[in-house]
């Protein structure tokens, strides 16, 4: 298939380069970098004579810069998930994905793909989008309940992780929130007859290896927090992250909503998981606050006009009140707009809606002479209000961070040192137009916009590393990787310098060796994977 000119040529198959392939040095990456920068994302479209037919559907592989001495390889390689593995036996699709239906296996006897069709659609364990750390073990993640066990120095799959074996969810976030002493909450939800739909958080205890041996798995540590009922029993919310700060979560119960009847009749319809949700803009966002110390629900309503939003950029505490920074899109149009039939349209032919900057403020405790309609919200700095209405609740409105016309989104920011603290900056890319086609850092206090931008190239999430001398926040460098996409000339690693968002250097990749455009990642210092967030 001939990859079309302009964006969309970051979504075909790539192949895999199991061994480190040098790169060529541009500019000066600095001698302290020392570690890898992980990432993972679709790269394989078509199975045999099958296409998947979603961004998010493509077989997962892992990306590896590694980092030292201002030097850097590139290697990569494809998740041995059972969608991969038996997808290559069968040369075919096997297992269904967010927007494509794997169709019965035609070698069954009539009646068994007969009644296939009336089961819901396997849960596929294609952990394309995100990698991270827990403890000592390393996981690459999808928005379900199985995970894939990960070696990162070598790239090996070692193997797969069905997490109900461990907790009572049906499915995680692949967006889990990591604490200095190595403990990391995630959210997921559950569906029973007893109690219907519900949202939990789930906490991870650290693994003392010393103490649990060699086969133990931190998984095993894990016990849920809380459990948020659902406004609606029998359907869940769509959520892709949540909020954190030292003595709350966050959860955003956004409308849109999971078809339970039409999960059921998938396979027969031919539609993948994302035709399975349906949008109100009628239903308000519902804002659900949870004390950490113990899990108790706070009993204020809040909610917001309706919007959707795949990220959460940092919630803090201040004053009484919960900050949350948040990429908002207006409506859910955005996940109808991944399908790879819209994404490999020339770029003059597709656009994206802009998802934008926006902070609520959440008043944790209302004074008694409180008014009706009136503003709660006492932080001088910023013009988001949240009004007390009759029944009781808070009506929040945003206050838009940034009026520039340009969307925002792969938010991230330094992570280890200011996550669920009050903060200054955040990085991400540019949405408008074609795709991503620019990077950006934002001074919350200020709104002072920087911008990276060159022609023809498409820039993924940045990731944060904090000097080792650092004394400011944006004391460090940023990592992404860039899909040139002029003339096949492949990608490079970008270095940006944090503070003044100038270009130290590029390590450039071969032009043979392919580079998709890849979701989430990390970095992972030179040390134990287990000791990443403790280190930096």
């Amino acid at each position: 298939m001939t990859a079309p000119l302009g964006s969309g040529r970051m979504f075909y198959s790539v192949d895999e380069f199991r061994d480190p392939v040098p790169t060529t040095i541009k500019g000066e990456i600095p001698s302290w970098v020392s570690g890898s920068l992980m990432r993972t994302g679709p790269g394989k479209f078509e199975v045999g004579k099958e296409a998947y037919r979603y961004w998010f559907d493509g077989l997962a592989i892992v990306h590896k810069f590694n980092i030292k001495d201002g030097k850097v390889t590139y290697q990569s390689r494809y998740l041995e998930t059972e969608a991969y593995r038996e997808a290559m036996k069968a040369q075919r699709i096997v297992l269904s994905e967010y927007g494509t239906m794997a169709y019965p296996d035609p070698c069954k006897n009539i009646f068994a793909r007969f009644f296939s069709y009336f089961f819901p659609p396997d849960m596929s364990d294609n952990d394309l989008v995100n990698t991270f750390p827990m403890s000592d073990e390393f996981y690459c993640v999808n928005e379900t309940y199985r995970w894939t066990k990960l070696d990162p120095r070598t790239l090996d799959t070692l193997g797969q992780i069905d997490l109900t074996k461990y907790i009572a969810v049906n499915a995680l976030t692949a967006h889990p929130h990591h604490e200095q002493d190595g403990t990391v909450y995630n959210m997921g939800s559950s569906y029973s007859y007893q109690t219907g739909c519900q949202y939990n958080i789930v906490k991870f205890d650290p693994l003392d290896r010393k103490k649990c041996g060699p086969d133990a798995t931190v998984l095993e540590n894990a016990s849920i927090v809380c459990s948020i009922p659902a406004s609606y029993s029998l359907s869940a919310s769509y959520y892709h992250s949540f909020g954190m700060t030292q003595n709350y979560f966050v959860f955003i119960e956004q409308p849109l909503y999971m078809n339970i009847p039409r999960i059921l009749l998938a396979r027969i319809q031919d539609v993948g998981v994302t035709e399975c949700f349906d949008w109100h803009t009628e239903i308000p966002c519902r804002f659900v606050v949870v004390r950490r110390k113990d899990g108790e629900i706070i009993s204020t309503n809040y909610t917001a006009d309706s919007f959707f939003c795949f990220h959460h950029i940092n919630t803090y505490e201040e004053d009484g009140h919960l900050v949350l920074d948040l990429c908002c899109f207006e409506d859910a149009r955005i996940v109808k707009l991944l399908y790879l039939s819209h994404l490999r349209r020339p770029d003059e032919e597709k656009s994206f809606p802009e998802p934008q900057c926006r902070r609520y403020c959440l008043p944790i405790e209302l004074g008694k002479d409180e008014e009706v309609n009136n503003n709660a919200v006492k932080l001088s700095y910023t013009t988001a209000t949240a009004c007390l209405q009759k029944d009781g609740s808070l009506h929040c409105q945003p206050e838009h961070m940034s009026q520039v016309e340009r969307g925002f989104e792969f938010p991230t920011i330094n992570y280890t040192k200011y996550n669920g603290k009050p903060y200054r900056y955040f990085y991400g890319t540019g949405l408008a137009g074609a795709f991503t086609d620019a990077l950006f850092k934002m001074d919350v206090k200020t709104k002072k916009l920087w911008t990276w931008r060159e022609k023809h190239c498409y820039g993924s999430e940045l990731i944060f590393v904090p000097s080792p001398d650092g004394v400011e926040e944006d004391d460090g460098v940023l990592l992404a990787t860039v899909v040139d996409v002029k003339d096949d000339k492949g990608a490079f690693l970008l270095v940006l310098d944090g503070k003044t968002f100038t270009e130290l250097g590029r390590a450039v990749i071969p032009a043979h060796v392919g580079v998709g455009y890849g979701l989430h990642g990390c970095y992972v210092p030179e040390a134990q994977p287990g000791e990443i967030f403790k280190k930096l």
